[in-house]
């Protein structure tokens, strides 16, 4: 297997299973956190747990596509250690910084950092396996 294709494929494997493992543990953490409805006060009318779905999606999607650069490592001009480093988790990581001041909107709270956490830790571990499978392969 080439370098290009395994980064693709490491790329859409990372999209797939960071995507259905962040889903995961929001529905359980959205369970978990339910307000439970008191007797005689009327339920609430908006529920906003499909915008959070709907934000972890994008964003896991969004730190797939930035994920490309990765592709710049196997370029000459890229080949030393710091600048594979770069490649591969520099652009993700200011993403994610960015990522945490737009949910935070100026002030970080529990649920602002459980929410952050839920939508990048799966992304950032499954791509670091990746990261050092492919450094094995073709080092």
């Amino acid at each position: 297997m080439s370098q290009r294709k395994f980064i693709l494929l490491s790329i859409l494997k990372t999209w797939f299973m960071a995507a259905v493992i962040s889903m995961i543990i929001l529905i359980t953490y959205l369970a978990a956190t339910k307000i439970p409805v008191q007797d005689g006060s009327p339920p609430r009318n908006c529920d906003m747990s499909g915008l959070a779905y709907g934000i972890v999606l994008f964003w896991v999607l969004s730190l797939s596509l930035v994920s490309i650069s990765s592709l710049f490592s196997l370029l000459k001009g890229f080949r030393g250690n710091i600048k594979r480093g770069l490649c591969w988790f520099a652009l993700p990581v200011l993403l994610a910084g960015c990522f945490l001041a737009g949910i935070s909107g100026g002030n970080i709270d529990k649920e602002t950092v459980v929410f952050f956490l839920i939508a990048d830790v799966p992304w950032f571990l499954i791509w670091t396996f990746y990261y050092y499978k492919f450094i094995s392969l073709f080092k």
